[in-house]
């Protein structure tokens, strides 16, 4: 078993209470249905067989069989509505740190530059979240509840009519074990083959997009689009055929579970007319036999549900460094002698372009103080405060940065991600700040007044479908972050952009004081933002 895969089952281990709390509910539902419609059988038939002589009609108990029909009604609903809600819960939490964990563990990978950028990879990894996320939910709880069934069915027969066994137990194994692998096979091949094809279609599908005008020039937009139409029809019967193999294999496990109700009619009859079966009897094993091949209908996609969350599990632990030393590139020293940052002869090229973007190239940022990089659009700017930040790694030479660790390096990219939550929440990031050190750092970039009038203040909720910060307040807020954090070095990355000139200018001003023992290294198009004395790095002149 992977490291990945152990993990799961530790945080399932962690809500084990709650877990199976959702389990013993999904199996007492089960069986309370299946109760019910043994029983209620069993009453009608002996009901209707007492009716036949009116003296057994005076005798015939109906208080106790009402009362468990209405028990097991009651116990079926609340059982029902308590597994939904434990249930889910258990897979709520689960999903809570697991979440959390496996973007944790991405966000560590030495990804390349393109990789999560492309269509094969995204969707296969979102695509491997699902699976592993539905693992209790669509595999552990419903597996669980077939074996109990299953067994409970036994041990009914055994007690009722043990000569049924040696054809009940051969089509139960048909049902809940062969069938389950049959599927299991179907479901993991058409995935796998279904994902290609959907990934061919949309590189194809790109391809026609980025090439349109191109592709009219020469007159080929109609054969590319043939093309399309081709891939995706492909695709499309592809899919159909992996589902009509699935809805095969689920027949097939339904008509087993048929067989299964003829076997026990059958021999049912038998025993009834060998007087070792009583009527109403009969009636209620035959029902008993209907509500339990109700709940074993399900357990065809409980195996594929496991084998699809294993092997996500799987693909994710595989991408794995052997060392946390492999992810991080950049070399961290002590700040004996100050904060700074020295390249050393990096050379970088985008995978898609043929150019590099830098070689050979050695510069020293030393601190404190400001450090602007200047440049034409495409030059590097953005590529070079991408690899102070180990967002991107050089393909040669070496970055030493004298800071305490790389929770000291704090960036402020492009763009700014607002967080459906809390202006609180949004500035905390999850760390611990007073109301006063928020105001002030919403003060230092001009933005105090606009969170007083807000709705709640800082308990004002932003985002989609809540109050929306402009571009420019986002560049600020995104500042205000960095402020917070007061980490020794500071990576900004066009931070004026959206902004008014005069505002960032008063802005950047009151943080070359604020910052002033910090190393601050900052790419902008707008030179009005260099104050005198401040460094400057002209990447056009290289």
């Amino acid at each position: 078993m992977t490291g990945l895969q152990q993990h799961y089952f530790h945080l399932l281990s962690q809500q084990r209470k709650m877990a199976l709390l959702g389990i013993f509910l999904a199996v007492l539902t089960a069986f309370s249905g299946i109760a019910l419609l043994a029983v209620s059988g069993w009453f009608i038939s002996a009901a209707a067989l007492a009716g036949l002589s009116s003296l057994a009609a005076l005798e015939f108990n109906f208080f106790t069989p009402g009362a468990m029909v209405r028990g097991f009604s009651i116990s079926r609903t609340l059982g029902r509505y308590g597994e939904r809600v434990t249930s889910h819960e258990a897979t709520f939490r689960i999903i809570s740190h697991l979440r959390a964990d496996l973007f944790r563990f991405i966000a560590r990978r030495q990804w390349s530059e393109t990789q999560l950028n492309r269509h094969e990879s995204a969707s296969r990894l979102l695509q491997d979240i699902q699976y592993i996320e539905s693992i209790y939910l669509s595999a552990l709880l419903p597996a669980a509840v077939s074996l109990a069934v299953v067994l409970g069915y036994l041990l009914t027969l055994t007690l009722v009519l043990p000569a049924l066994l040696p054809w009940a137990v051969p089509l139960l194994l048909l049902a809940v074990v062969v069938m389950p692998w049959l599927y299991t096979r179907q479901v993991v091949k058409a995935q796998d083959n279904l994902h290609q094809q959907r990934t061919a279609q949309w590189q194809s599908s790109s391809s026609l997009l980025s090439n349109m005008r191109t592709l009219t020039l020469h007159d080929r937009l109609q054969h590319s689009g043939d093309t399309l139409t081709a891939v995706a029809q492909q695709a499309d019967r592809q899919e159909v055929r992996a589902v009509d193999r699935q809805q095969g294999i689920i027949l097939l496990a339904q008509a087993s579970l048929i067989a299964l109700m003829v076997v026990v009619f059958w021999q049912g009859f038998v025993a009834y007319q060998a007087g070792a079966l009583a009527g109403a009897n009969l009636f209620m094993l035959l029902l008993l036999t209907m509500g339990t091949a109700e709940v074993l209908i399900n357990a065809s996609p409980v195996l594929a549900a496991y084998r699809l969350g294993m092997q996500a599990l799987q693909r994710l632990d595989a991408m794995q460094p052997e060392t946390e030393e492999a992810v991080e590139q950049r070399q961290f020293t002590a700040a004996d002698g100050g904060v700074q940052v020295q390249l050393n002869d990096i050379s970088y090229r985008y995978p898609s372009q043929p150019a590099a973007v830098f070689s050979g190239f050695s510069h020293r940022f030393a601190g404190p103080g400001w450090h602007w990089i200047c440049g034409a659009s495409g030059r590097g700017k953005s590529t070079l405060i991408a690899l102070l930040a180990g967002q991107l790694q050089v393909n040669s030479g070496r970055i030493e940065l004298a800071l305490a660790g790389p929770g000291q390096a704090g960036l402020m990219p492009q763009r700014i991600d607002i967080l459906r939550a809390s202006l609180r929440d949004n500035l905390c990031l999850n760390h611990a700040h007073s109301d006063d050190e928020l105001m002030a750092a919403l003060r230092l970039v001009e933005l105090e007044s606009w969170a007083q009038k807000l709705p709640q203040g800082l308990d004002t909720w932003l985002g989609d479908g809540e109050w929306q910060p402009s571009g420019g307040e986002s560049k600020r807020l995104g500042l205000a972050r960095l402020i917070l954090q007061n980490p020794q070095l500071i990576l900004l990355d066009e931070p004026a952009a959206g902004m008014d000139v005069l505002l960032a200018q008063r802005i950047f001003a009151r943080l070359a004081e604020h910052w002033q023992d910090k190393l601050v290294i900052a790419n902008t198009h707008d030179r009005g933002l260099i104050l005198a004395g401040q460094q400057v790095l002209k990447l056009d002149q290289l």
